[in-house]
């Protein structure tokens, strides 16, 4: 058959939910690039020196070191204004597209277009303050209350600028935030694993191990993989996705609403809102693509970012490279066949004048290396992919420079022509702008997840039982301890779907949960949350944003503050679109954040679920079903007994390595000392009845608790570092605080234990 009809897998054979975290975490945790991520961050540090050796002589000697003039007052800054721009919202674009249209192949893209376009805004959010004179007095071009009863001007494209870099920064932080939230959760665990083995072993760096452990567990905010997460995650994920879209297409259709609005000739093509738009996209998919070919290559992840990916990427440059040629083809020769003279004049001037390199570097970039594609070889070549990359977007800074300098050089009055020659005080702002760009590149990919953990997982076959909890201790007691739950271990989200539903009768008994490691939407029924959206807060937020925004500018220019320059009328109402659609993407964008993190109760670092054992494995390959009890604890014995009748493969739980048999499965009961520690007890079924063993961690703030007896047990991590708190001894003797709970406090709902260890009593926020 044809490799149309069988393309090449997503992923690699053999993968599994495991080593797919695995894989991607071992990037940031040991940096397996070493002395070779040193050289090129030493460059990019270097280049970064000089643009702050540059900005620091601009703002001394002002913008005239960049050799603009009275005719081409734009130049070098806007053109990579727009560039930068122009990436952020192709790579924007491309991940929001790929996750409206759930393509199942979209892992390793998509975080790496997310990280582009969030940077890439960053980079292009310096160039509208630079070029002020005075940046210091940046915020004049936003409305706020003064003492002079001053409004921004609302028809000027500078506060548009203002508006739309604002708008794009938060929807590009946020969109990256939300796709990151589930992989900086496993990241977190698995340091937390890794500061546990160097800490046992008294290694010379487990303070920064620590330190890291405890860094990802604050950016983590404490998401724990609970279906009601995942279900508001993925809404909220796909709302941000469609505002970016849309704010993507009011930037780039606002800049040829800014052009078209002038008298220059070469600005008033109809087809100039496309043009903007396809280069845009073409240069995002370029930066894409070589930077993933880069971690690829560099990180040696062929399993995950395979052939296909290549391919897919190969294809979309070469789509776009071919709707480049038709906007070029048609503004040539409409310019010829029915254009005024002025606008041939305009096209002669690009193509032979004295700025003809980069008519032709522009259009030799954004045409022929995408061309390359229509061959199969060369669509799967890492090379021929990151090369026709790095041209498409050098062509797309040609395109810019090209649109904005020779237009401008060359007026209808012969007073208003003088020439322009690139200074390389604009050539230094640029590249070093490059430096920051890759200096960030270069800490993102060593410090936090390169490749989407939860999207590649999703391509990986359920996970089998491979028994990798913690070995069952006993002998421990419990002397007290108020029970908070039962904890049941599931191999897939069918299982835990299943036991759900069969506990769905309890009713308000018990508070039922389900965590795992990739979104469970077979969770939903059983859990009654079917039901929940955030849509309505996203369209109130959107509406009401933009309404009021748009508000703001017909009462500040037609009735509070009326300032008429060129002949503009008093109601400019369409030069209020632009800005109030950024706007309204901006607030749209903040309450669908909030959202998020108001109904998942997020941020919240002590939930009682981090104390389930080996728990850590829900960011994993494991399912977990907590049943939290509200009562007196009688229905812990009547869950169990639904649990143990279920049929394997039907919701039966799979049993916790260690157990005294094997086959049968082991729900835990698990407790909450009142003396400010976690107990847990596995209540397990054996041939003469129930056996009852302890486990118990010390909370952070539990320093004297007796050494002794069942209180002063220690338990090791198991395999693979699925370890809950331990008391950790140093040469000395010196006893540390359980690590566990440094990363998760204990529930403040609880009881806590005073200092002096008196007695007990209930903690003042309880």
């Amino acid at each position: 058959m044809s490799s149309a009809q069988n393309p090449a897998p997503a992923i690699r054979p053999g993968e599994d939910m495991r080593s797919v975290g695995e894989a991607v975490t071992a990037i940031a945790l040991h940096h397996p690039a070493g002395r070779g991520w040193w050289i090129a961050f030493a460059g990019a540090a270097a280049l970064v020196g000089m643009f702050v050796f540059t900005l620091g002589y601009l703002v001394y000697e002002g913008v005239g070191i960049w050799d603009n003039n009275n005719a081409v007052v734009w130049a070098l800054d806007i053109a990579s204004y727009d560039w930068w721009i122009g990436v952020a919202c192709g790579s924007l674009l491309v991940s929001g597209i790929l996750l409206l249209l759930g393509v199942e192949w979209r892992g390793p893209v998509s975080r790496v277009a997310e990280t582009v376009a969030l940077l890439a805004t960053a980079a292009a959010g310096l160039y509208p303050i630079i070029h002020l004179g005075r940046p210091w007095y940046f915020y004049w071009n936003l409305p706020y209350p003064n003492t002079f009863g001053l409004w921004p001007q609302f028809r000027s494209p500078l506060l548009w600028d203002a508006i739309d870099i604002v708008s794009f920064l938060v929807v590009s932080v946020s969109l990256w935030y939300i796709g990151l939230l589930p992989d900086i959760a496993c990241l977190r665990d698995r340091a937390y694993a890794e500061a546990t083995r160097q800490i046992e072993a008294v290694a010379p760096t487990r303070k920064i191990a620590l330190f890291r452990a405890r860094a990802y567990g604050i950016l983590a905010s404490g998401w724990r993989g609970s279906a009601a997460h995942w279900q508001i995650r993925g809404q909220a994920y796909r709302i941000v996705a469609l505002l970016g879209i849309l704010l993507v297409v009011a930037v780039q259709t606002g800049a040829s609403v800014m052009l078209a609005g002038s008298v220059m000739p070469g600005w008033h093509g109809t087809l100039l809102p496309i043009t903007f738009l396809i280069h845009a996209v073409l240069s995002g998919v370029g930066v894409t693509a070589a930077l993933i070919v880069l971690v690829r290559g560099v990180y040696g992840l062929t399993t995950l970012v395979t052939d296909r990916h290549l391919d897919v990427l190969a294809r979309l440059m070469l789509c776009l490279g071919c709707a480049s040629a038709y906007c070029y083809a048609t503004e040539i020769f409409g310019t010829f066949l029915h254009g005024d003279a002025a606008g041939r004049a305009v096209l002669i001037r690009r193509m032979e004048g004295g700025h003809a390199l980069t008519f032709w570097i522009a259009v030799l970039g954004l045409v022929l290396p995408p061309q390359l594609f229509w061959s199969a070889r060369a669509r799967r070549s890492p090379l021929a992919l990151a090369v026709a990359g790095i041209l498409v977007a050098a062509g797309a800074y040609a395109d810019h420079v090209m649109v904005l300098v020779v237009t401008l050089t060359q007026d209808f009055l012969p007073s208003s022509r003088l020439p322009y020659q690139s200074d390389p005080w604009g050539v230094a702002t640029f590249v070093g702008s490059l430096g920051l760009f890759l200096a960030l590149i270069l800490l993102f990919v060593r410090y936090l997840p390169s490749l989407s953990i939860t999207e590649i997982r999703r391509l990986v076959p359920a996970p089998g039982q491979d028994g990798a909890g913690r070995p069952r201790r006993e002998g421990d007691s419990v002397q007290g301890a108020p029970l908070w739950g039962v904890a049941a271990s599931f191999q897939s989200e069918a299982d835990l779907a299943a036991a759900l539903q069969a506990l769905s009768a309890l009713g308000d008994k018990v508070r039922l949960d389900g965590y795992g490691p990739v979104p469970m939407p077979r969770t939903l029924r059983p859990l009654g949350l079917e039901g929940r959206s955030i849509l309505p807060y996203a369209l109130a937020g959107a509406l009401g944003g933009g309404a009021a925004f748009y508000g703001m500018c017909v009462y500040a220019t037609a009735y509070d503050y009326v300032f008429l320059i060129g002949g503009r009328p008093r109601f400019s109402w369409p030069s209020f679109v632009v800005p109030s659609v950024s706007f309204a993407m901006l607030c749209g964008c903040l309450a669908v954040h909030a959202a998020l993190l108001w109904l998942n109760r997020l941020p919240r670092l002590n939930h009682p679920a981090f104390n389930i054992p080996d728990f850590l494995r829900a960011s994993q390959d494991r399912f977990f079903l907590a049943a939290e009890l509200r009562g007196d604890g009688t229905e812990a014995a009547r869950i169990e007994r639904r649990l143990s009748n279920l049929p394997v493969g039907g919701g039966r739980p799979s049993p916790w390595r260690g157990s005294r048999d094997e086959r049968a499965p082991v729900p835990r009961l698990v407790h909450v000392a009142p003396a400010g520690r976690l107990q847990r007890s596995q209540h397990g079924r054996s041939g003469q009845g129930s056996h009852l063993g302890q486990e118990r961690l010390f909370s952070q703030a539990d320093d004297h608790a007796p050494s002794g007896g069942g209180h002063g047990a220690a338990h090791r991590p198991g395999p693979g570092g699925a370890a809950t708190g331990r008391h950790h001894r140093h040469p000395g003797g010196t006893r540390t605080r359980p690590l566990r709970h440094l990363l998760h406090p204990l529930p403040r709902t609880g009881w806590a234990r005073s200092r002096d260890d008196r007695g007990a009593r209930p903690h003042p926020s309880g």
